[in-house]
């Protein structure tokens, strides 16, 4: 069932980004260019309304199989957000629906945050390649915002969607209840905190991929020159490992990436077999740890 209900998230987020209108991947020109200038057929395409209907069908649909086959599989199904993660149980419709909107959203926002990354890391006038120039359409407005503005909206939302869902669970007892208000207020600042460590899967396959692309050629491709500007932009402060003609830069960033962002986020159990009393923040997490001793003070 678990993944089932990851193949219909994806379908989803395909259904959103379909209804949002997808601009092709041209290749970079450089500015002041006829190539560079021009603006894509595709942009000036209409959303197409019919994606966002079948996306609300099959939220409210997948809710109704959910709460039919659920209880007797034996599944209930959890939504984590790093900091905290809920489980609802299937023999009601009610919590069914609720988590299959909520498992979209929390898809939803990581895409979005993925998307946020790319364009903090590609500023101008580096970000023409044709995958940034997307990206920064798909973002509308939004992909004109100054660096530091795009970075803090993933954790905003994130903060201010829990403000919300924490409260709900809190009332329909999915957790702990609440101290005060301060209390919902501590939580959202953690959670907000947590959206950024989402970020390790987005730097961990351009990085892979980064490295893969200086050793093998795959040819001329907007994704290839994506890969390369993102990952050389990534592995920078890691240049002291390249030599010469040989970059091993790409290794170091991966680990030290995936490392600093799981340890923020989820921690490291299995090392619980080798260290025998480690810190619980090393353990689950340093967001999931503090968001457990809440409130402070």
């Amino acid at each position: 069932m678990s993944l089932v209900d990851l193949l219909l998230n994806l379908a989803a987020l395909l259904m959103w980004v379909s209804w949002r209108g997808i601009s092709g991947l041209e290749a970079a020109g450089s500015a002041g260019t006829i190539l560079g200038n021009l603006r894509p057929a595709e942009r000036r395409a209409a959303p197409r309304v019919g994606y966002l209907g079948g996306l609300i069908l099959l939220l409210m649909a997948r809710a109704v199989i959910y709460r039919q086959v659920g209880p007797g599989l034996y599944w209930h199904p959890g939504w984590s957000v790093n900091a905290v993660g809920l489980v609802f149980r299937s023999d009601s419709f009610l919590r069914m629906l609720a988590y299959s909107w909520l498992s979209f959203g929390w898809l939803l926002l990581t895409w979005y945050t993925w998307m946020v990354g790319v364009l903090v890391i590609n500023r101008p006038p580096r970000d023409r390649d044709g995958v940034t120039r997307a990206i920064r359409r798909q973002l509308g407005w939004m992909g004109g915002w100054p660096g530091w503005a795009l970075a803090i909206w993933p954790m905003l939302v994130a903060g201010l969607g829990w403000a919300l869902i924490g409260w709900l669970a809190s009332e329909s007892r999915l957790m702990p209840t609440l101290a005060d208000g301060r209390h919902l207020l501590q939580q959202s600042l953690v959670v907000g905190l947590s959206q950024v460590c989402v970020l390790r899967w987005a730097a961990a396959v351009i990085l892979i991929l980064h490295l893969l692309n200086l050793y093998v050629y795959l040819g001329n491709n907007p994704v290839w020159e994506f890969v390369q500007q993102t990952g050389e932009r990534l592995s920078r402060p890691f240049a002291i490992f390249r030599f010469g003609q040989l970059d091993l830069s790409p290794i170091p960033a991966l680990v030290i990436y995936w490392g600093v962002f799981s340890v923020f986020g989820w921690g490291f159990p299995w090392l619980r077999t080798v260290l025998p009393g480690l810190p619980p923040w090393m353990e689950y997490g340093v967001l999931p740890t503090l968001f457990r001793s809440l409130p402070l003070g």
